[in-house]
């Protein structure tokens, strides 16, 4: 049997044992001393460490004077983060940790992946540094690389003359050669890389990519640490036809419930339109914060401005219309609440840009509101309360201050299988207001009763069977609702058009609700999944002409039979026309190696003019394990024409991959005189990435 010798070395103890900064410990199948050499033999499974690192081999020697340990067969020079360096001869100075590696290996923890540099020598410089001569790098773990044999070779390897690393820091190498196999395929005078697993100051990777609006497109983000919870990613851009520009984001994380996101465009245009009269110079800034003060409230602001009002206009694609989103809102918001009780800081800000200016458009600055909900007066008779104050100003136009006081007393019972809630309240409008530039003010008041019961109940039953693995039951819940509003007529007719106004209400509306829920059971776990939801609901309002027996009816259907499949439908018909007033239907199919969803969406304005029909759907699969393709577009059937196509690709491997995006996009272009005409943008991206080192992709 083997004899193990575990021999420590301390210099308080021992005076042959030489190192000034700590303990050194020998481990192997046979150790010697010579005293006369100062030198400790190891054979065997050999283990010599101490605190910065670890050296195994077949054969090891230790100098107590010179603190030089020299290593023979099998070597490996490890520390505690991971990092290493396999070789067939080493020598290392554990006083100074200065040595070398023969026929090396060296393995750097790269945020997550490994880094490889192999080369027939590397020379240790300290505990920290390295320097190689004519190494190779890759993230690929190949094994015919990994042990110093030829006949294969990584997928891409970086030939580097010189090659300096700083453990758990930064990689320099100069000159380089980037290779595909064997092949070389590009050249650079210098390669860094960082090796720090926290963030650090410096160049990310380009985002190239091209259309016929912009032409070439280049993007070169440069990323600056601030600190753990702030940074600054500069994304400086040029589109050879179009102009160039920067776009700054700042990032924060203050605290554990306080972030955000700034960002502010310019763009520089070049001469547009033949001409230089129109070249313009666009700012946008838009900003976000959310922060959580505990008891002391919540903060929260979203801002959109923009210098010029045609940054962002949006238009119909094709007959060149005014669109839904005519503004930017910029918004900001503060609220906190105690108990019951509860006070909320408002403020709207909002630019026209389908107008030529924004004299017209109405700015909620400030909006106040407080009250209270669910507080208990007696036993179950509950109150809420509310009050809005706001100042609503515009600079032509009707402005002025608005209030609205709202209560309501309710009180829930239950009444056999049934909970039913009556409630009584109110709606107190005042406005006090002029129609600017006018200097006449005028006061409106009105006083809107509001009365509301609800009564709704839950049947739920269970099919179960005597199965103990896979499919168990199911819960059928049924939950019918029905409710009745009723608001008489008040003359609001006066008031401006800021003020939200109560019409006439005699509402009746049933809604039911079935709800199926499977049960499973894998490996003794139970798992459970909607596997049907359906909801009806009808409203007939009988303060309205329908010219109907029947009123309108809302649908809305979710199937999931099985995990890779659902099905989504919700749809409004009305009796009156016999045609749906909106619809939206959506089918999607997920599997591991090929998945796809086709919807259709469609709606109609009050004069029941069809505004949209739009077919949608996106398809992909894997042919091979490491190949995925795609495909998406989107139709307009009113106007024949595709708002949308996009193809493209992405293969991936362990340590690289590339992709190609290519997309067709019908976009507004603006003309000369301001107006707008549809164009045909077809273009592309370019993704490129070596795993652990970089990756060239579209960021926004």
């Amino acid at each position: 049997m083997k004899r193990v010798f575990f021999v420590v070395l301390a210099i308080l103890l021992l005076n042959t044992a030489a190192k000034s900064d700590g303990v050194i410990h020998i481990k192997a199948d046979h150790v010697s001393y010579s005293k006369q050499l100062n030198t400790y033999y190891a054979y065997g499974h050999c283990l010599i460490y101490d605190e910065n690192y670890t050296l195994k081999a077949d054969k090891v020697s230790y100098n107590t004077k010179t603190y030089i340990a020299t290593a023979k067969g099998h070597v490996v020079l490890s520390d505690r983060n991971g990092n290493w360096i396999k070789g067939s001869y080493a020598v290392l100075n554990y006083s100074t940790y200065k040595g070398y590696i023969k026929k090396a290996l060296l393995y750097s923890t790269n945020n997550g992946y490994g880094l490889y540099i192999r080369a027939k020598r590397i020379v240790v410089y300290s505990k920290d540094r390295y320097f190689i001569k004519s190494g190779t790098i890759t993230t690929c773990k190949c094994d015919d690389f990994i042990n110093f044999k030829n006949r294969h070779s990584p997928k891409w390897t970086i030939s580097a003359s010189n090659t300096y690393v700083i453990k758990d820091d930064f990689m320099f190498a100069y000159p380089v050669v980037f290779k595909i196999k064997k092949a070389p395929v590009l050249f650079s005078p210098f390669f860094y890389k960082s090796l720090d697993k926290e963030r650090r100051t410096g160049f990310l990777f380009p985002q190239l990519g091209s259309s016929s609006i912009n032409g070439f497109e280049y993007i070169q983000p440069f990323f600056i640490n601030l600190s753990k919870s702030q940074d600054i990613t500069l994304y400086p851009f040029t589109y050879s036809k179009k102009g160039n520009g920067l776009r700054v984001q700042y990032r924060f994380y203050w605290t554990r419930h306080s972030k955000g996101e700034w960002n502010i465009t310019v763009f520089k245009e070049k001469t547009p339109y033949k001409g230089r009269q129109n070249k313009k110079t666009r700012l946008n800034i838009k900003a976000e914060q959310y922060a959580d003060f505990g008891k002391y409230g919540t903060l929260s602001y979203d801002i959109n401005v923009v210098n010029h009002k045609n940054n962002l206009r949006v238009v119909n694609l094709n007959k060149i219309e005014e669109a839904s989103d005519r503004y930017t809102t910029s918004k900001a918001s503060y609220y906190i609440s105690k108990d019951n009780y509860y006070l909320s800081l408002y403020g709207e800000y909002n630019q026209d840009l389908i107008s030529d200016n924004n004299k017209e458009t109405l700015q909620r600055l400030p909006v106040v509101k407080f009250g209270l909900i669910n507080k208990k007066l007696y036993k179950n008779l509950t109150l809420d309360f509310s009050q809005t104050i706001s100042n609503n100003f515009r600079i032509k136009g009707e402005r002025g201050i608005a209030s609205d006081t709202t209560a309501f007393l309710y009180y829930p019972m239950k009444v056999s299988y049934f909970n039913i809630t009556p409630k009584a309240g109110f709606h107190q409008l005042y406005s006090h207001y002029k129609n600017a530039p006018s200097d006449k003010t005028y006061t409106e008041k009105a006083f809107i009763p509001d009365y509301i019961i609800t009564a709704s109940t839950t049947i739920n039953g269970i099919f179960l069977n005597n199965n103990t693995e896979g499919f168990k039951g199911l819960k059928h819940t049924i939950k019918p609702t029905l409710e009745y509003e009723y608001i008489p007529y008040r003359d609001q007719s006066n008031f401006p058009d800021f003020v939200n106004t109560y019409s006439k209400t005699n509402l009746i509306t049933f809604r039911l609700e079935n709800t199926l829920t499977a049960k499973f059971i894998k490996k003794l776990k139970a798992n459970y999944r909607d596997i049907v939801y359906n909801k009806i609901e009808i409203q007939y309002d009988f303060a309205k002409k329908y010219n109907s027996p029947f009123p309108p009816i809302y649908e809305e259907t979710i199937l999931k039979p099985f995990e890779f499949l659902t099905i989504h439908s919700q749809a409004h018909y009305f009796f009156k026309k016999h045609l749906f007033t909106s619809s939206s239907e959506d089918l999607d199919v997920h599997l591991n190696r090929f998945g796809f969803s086709i919807g259709h969406s469609m709606s109609r304005d009050d004069n029941y003019k069809l505004t949209d029909d739009t077919i949608n759907g996106k398809v992909y699969l894997y042919p091979i394990k490491n190949l995925y393709i795609y495909a998406s577009a989107n139709k307009s059937t009113i106007h024949d024409y595709y708002p949308s196509k996009k193809i493209g690709f992405l293969y991936q491997e362990d340590c690289w991959g590339i992709g190609l995006d290519l997309y067709f996009n019908r976009e507004a272009e603006e003309q000369e005189d301001g107006s707008y005409k549809t164009v045909l943008n077809k273009g592309f991206w370019i993704t490129l990435n070596l795993t652990g080192l970089f990756s060239i992709k579209k960021q926004y």
